[in-house]
């Protein structure tokens, strides 16, 4: 890869800022693009040549972490926030003044 100390540092902002923004629960299937995107890129470079030169079960050994990230970040897209989250109170207060000044 060309300019990894610049991927490192955008990769990195990347995953720290979207990490937190889903831990608060705001804008989370926004930030679990990006991450997926990441964890798509790690996987492809990183353990697909593990794959190819040390074998099929060195490479799922390799892999599970990043799988379950993957996964994981899919799962949040597709879902969204939880009840408490920011997302939701922040919908149910816009909701609610929304509803409040038809009246």
């Amino acid at each position: 890869m060309q300019y990894p100390e610049l991927i490192s540092l955008i990769v990195g902002t990347f995953e720290l800022g979207c990490g937190l923004l889903i831990l608060l629960g705001l804008l989370t299937r926004v930030d679990a693009i990006p991450l997926i995107v990441i964890m798509v890129v790690a996987i492809t470079t990183t353990k697909v040549p593990v794959l190819l030169e040390d074998g099929f079960w060195e490479a799922v050994h390799a892999v599970r972490l990043d799988y379950a990230m993957l996964l994981g970040s899919i799962f949040l897209l597709v879902v969204g926030a939880g009840a408490w989250s920011l997302d939701a109170i922040l919908s149910r207060k816009y909701r609610g003044s929304q509803v409040h000044t038809a009246r």
